[in-house]
């Protein structure tokens, strides 16, 4: 992997943290950008520990200021951003009838809505520098229907991804959806308890190691794909899903995310 210039948001924890520490260790320069500073500052340290460059970004994803500020600081002190790991999210697990209309409006702003503003301020210096790569993390739930706000969000992202690869074709800017399963992190309050290693967290099929996640994003960066959907096997769900609806109407309780 060469040394890039990149962008990742969500990186105080989670997909993102992981990614960045992965990324220190290739040497890269990496842009950190999530709300909580102490948390990002953590993350920062390990990354100059591991051999990369680091520059803070405190960035609220909701606010274009803060977009536009956390893409020109990068632009000043690199001078160009190769790669946008556009990561930050967030999930509440409840039925849908349980929602409030400003949870709703708050989970599509940050889920979708945070995803093309970041996408729309990197693109300007991708075209002009004729190169780049904008990897969506969006979700196994964004092709198998699963949570209705959740996935509506992340269908969202998927065709957002692929509609934007189409239109920048021939331009050298790269477009990739990444749909992972299950992955222990602060994402909810059942994953947190497996990133805590808790005895009493519950049971998920397929959860996959952050590491290994971190290895699969660092893996798209130096193969751009269309969509990259992991673990491998949860690609025979996705599949049926779209061949057998009804078929998956019975599997995807298996998979579905737990209620919190």
């Amino acid at each position: 992997m060469d040394k890039k210039i990149v962008i990742i948001t969500g990186a105080s924890s989670g997909i993102g943290a992981a990614v960045a520490r992965r990324l220190g260790r290739a040497g890269m320069c990496l842009g950190l950008a999530a709300r909580r500073l102490d948390k990002l500052e953590i993350v920062a340290e390990d990354v100059r520990k591991a051999g990369g460059e680091v520059l803070i970004l405190p960035t609220d994803v909701t606010q274009r200021a803060d977009i536009d500020t956390m893409v020109q600081a990068t632009l000043v002190k690199w001078g160009r951003v190769d790669i946008l790991f556009n990561n930050a999210g967030a999930g509440l697990n409840l039925p849908f009838v349980k929602w409030e209309s400003d949870q709703i409006m708050n989970k599509v702003n940050t889920n979708l809505v945070a995803v093309m503003a970041c996408a729309l301020a990197v693109l300007p210096a991708m075209l002009e520098q004729k190169g780049g790569h904008i990897i969506n993390n969006s979700s196994i739930a964004g092709l198998v229907a699963v949570s209705p706000v959740y996935s509506a969000t992340k269908y969202g992202v998927v065709g957002f991804s692929d509609a934007l690869r189409r239109e920048l074709l021939k331009t050298g800017v790269k477009v990739s959806a990444f749909c992972p399963g299950f992955t222990p992190s602060e994402f909810s309050t059942n994953l947190k308890a497996h990133a805590e290693g808790r005895l009493d967290a519950p049971r998920y099929p397929g959860l996959m190691p952050v590491s290994y996640v971190a290895d699969q994003v660092a893996w798209l960066m130096d193969h751009p794909r269309r969509i990259h959907v992991i673990p491998r096997s949860w690609r025979l769900l996705v599949l049926t899903a779209y061949l057998f609806p009804a078929l998956a109407d019975w599997l995807v309780p298996m998979f579905g995310s737990k209620q919190e």
